[in-house]
């Protein structure tokens, strides 16, 4: 019977940079064997971290990913953008509390087009699924998304009022 392979300072130092560049550039590092991350951070690179997705396990640099991200994009890596929507608008509900903007999901790490976005918000509207994902506007007609088993409409209403306009108007 032969021994595992236990990769050389050389190969962690490899793996370790591999990470970081993914991270930098805002991409994760798929990562096919869990020991790898352990191993690393038992060799010092105590900056990279893993993420699952059921299955799926990532590699990321907090040099140059917060958690929040590697989550954001793992959920936009899903095939499933419906659920990754309402996932990312339950967190943000029950986490911050606050809605979230409509437009995040046009950025990185979503990158949704607005086609793509408007069959989310149609779809959201009516699965059954997805009844607590709510749509609310603020003065200036920007669109924020909230659930409503952490946020009530009218907390949320007056919470995206002050993100789109009322944080702006106040110094």
């Amino acid at each position: 019977m032969t021994e595992p392979h236990l990769p050389s300072i050389e190969e962690m130092e490899s793996f370790a940079t591999r990470v970081r560049e993914a991270s930098s550039s805002g991409t994760l590092l798929p990562l096919d064997q869990e020991e790898m991350l352990e191993l690393a951070r038992r060799h010092g690179f105590d900056d990279i971290n893993l993420i699952r997705e059921g299955e799926r396990m990532f590699a990321y640099s907090e040099r140059h990913m917060t958690r929040r991200y590697a989550e954001l994009a793992v959920r936009a890596g899903s095939a499933d953008l419906l659920r990754a929507v309402a996932e990312t608008v339950r967190s943000d509900s029950a986490t911050y509390p606050r809605p979230t903007p409509v437009a995040t999901f046009s950025e990185k790490p979503f990158r949704m087009s607005p086609e793509q976005i408007n069959a989310a918000l149609e779809a959201l509207a009516t699965d059954l699924l997805y009844r607590d994902i709510q749509l609310v506007s603020a003065s200036d007609r920007s669109r924020f998304l909230f659930s409503s088993r952490h946020l009530d409409a009218a907390h949320a209403a007056s919470l995206a009022e002050w993100l789109a306009v009322g944080r702006f108007a106040n110094p």
